[in-house]
């Protein structure tokens, strides 16, 4: 009957969402986020690539919880054998900030640079203009400075996309902590709340209780007031646009209140 065409319908579905999860979860655990590389052209272009595949997968986390039919929360209780699913998007959160800064303070180098390029060495601007130029020995002083300042401008240029990624990666990250913290804490203690005007199935909020208590232990632990003042500062810079910049803030104002629950 109609009744068993459903309850089929949602086993198929929540198989989907397990598998789904796992498979981005084993995804995010695989990649890593870009560390320092040289300047040459092809290890900028991976770099880049990397921070684009993540931000990608973190940002396709939220589409899939889109249907809440099929996954209520990405990083959920699944068993691994890699750590908690909720220590990998923290660790995520507190690497893409760390690179973020770094990534800040070099573009703000290379700008620098770039306005006073007559003030470099004679040595750092050959090795600036030897990536436009092949033989520089040939240019005059005035070609080798040009040639530097628009390396210079080069690398400022790509430092500002991963600027921008990170930016995206950072805000996705809060989006997905606030919602599994709110879907534990909230959805999961009492069934009437349920998720998108649908209940949560008895055995899956009876399989949850272990992690709730965990979780609400555990969480004050790893996210600290310190990490989530840097989330907050984050935001706030230039990098984030206003509109996303408030939403962002917002959530780290519910995940503090969730954490008191």
């Amino acid at each position: 009957d109609l009744h068993d065409e459903d309850v089929a319908v949602s086993i198929q579905l929540q198989s989907t969402g397990t598998q789904l999860q796992r498979h981005l979860i084993n995804l995010l655990h695989s990649l890593q986020l870009p560390g320092k590389c040289t300047s040459a052209d092809t290890d900028l272009e991976i770099q880049t690539i990397k921070l684009q595949i993540i931000t990608n997968v973190v940002s396709y986390c939220v589409s899939a919880m889109g249907n809440s039919n099929v996954i209520h929360a990405v990083f959920s209780e699944l068993g691994t054998k890699k750590g908690s699913n909720l220590n990998l998007l923290i660790g995520l959160l507190q690497k893409g900030l760390e690179a973020s800064s770094h990534h800040s303070d070099a573009y703000s180098q290379l700008i620098h640079k770039a306005l006073h390029v007559n003030q470099l060495s004679t040595e750092e601007q050959r090795e600036l203009a030897s990536c436009i130029a092949p033989d520089t020995d040939k240019c005059s002083a005035v070609q080798r400075a040009k040639y530097a300042e628009l390396r210079l401008e080069q690398l400022a240029e790509t430092k500002d996309k991963e600027l921008s990624l990170y930016t995206q990666l950072i805000e996705t990250l809060v989006f997905l902590l606030w919602r599994h913290v709110q879907y534990y804490t909230v959805y999961c203690k009492d069934p009437t709340e349920g998720v998108g005007g649908e209940p949560l199935p008895k055995k899956l909020l009876s399989a949850n209780q272990d992690y709730i208590k965990n979780l609400t232990r555990e969480l004050p632990l790893h996210l600290t007031d310190p990490l989530l003042k840097k989330v907050v500062d984050f935001c706030s810079n230039k990098s984030s646009s206003s509109m996303t910049s408030s939403f962002t803030s917002a959530l780290v104002r519910r995940v503090r209140k969730l954490m008191t629950v």
